[in-house]
């Protein structure tokens, strides 16, 4: 088959062309040949691992992990068995991912109810009373940690000018 060019490349696997120099750059796609005239020329199999490097990055994998995952390409005691701790991995981050968003959307639900109930309530002064409360938490959190240690500000000394020593 013959070769593609950057940007033919680019089109064929929904990217642009930055993309693909990103991809370079990052060693996600491997080096194409060049012409005489400086021109890439990728292999037809580009396509297919640039669309799998979006897919795989579309189920929450980071750049930094797909290219772990495309090194064991080249590793031939690599199995799918040995991906499998991977796999694991990025479904208990997901896992993670999914309470923190469940606790910020109870939050939510509370936080809707709440000012459902109250509806006619000065809002500013509600945001003035949580303010406060922030405030006395995050203190009464540092007196009690030991984070709030009196500062002990040492009177500055005048410095005549003439007076110092040249060392």
């Amino acid at each position: 088959m013959v070769p593609l060019r950057i940007g033919k490349l680019a089109r064929l696997a929904n990217v642009n062309v930055q993309t693909l120099r990103f991809y370079e750059r990052k060693g996600l796609l491997p080096r194409p040949a060049r012409r005489l005239s400086g021109y890439r020329e990728y292999p037809n199999e580009s396509i297919g691992i640039v669309r799998l490097i979006k897919y795989v990055q579309g189920l929450g994998f980071s750049l930094k992990e797909i290219k772990q995952l495309m090194a064991l390409r080249k590793s031939p005691s690599a199995t799918l068995l040995s991906t499998c701790g991977i796999l694991e991995n990025k479904i208990d981050e997901i896992d993670a991912k999914i309470a923190a968003l469940a606790a910020i959307r109870s939050t939510l639900a509370g936080l809707l109810e709440f000012h459902q109930q109250r509806g006619s309530a000065s809002f500013a002064q509600a945001l003035d009373r949580h303010v406060e409360e922030l405030s006395s938490e995050a203190v009464s959190h540092a007196s009690q940690s030991g984070l709030e240690k009196p500062k002990i500000i040492a009177p500055r000394r005048k410095i005549r000018s003439g007076t110092r020593k040249a060392t």
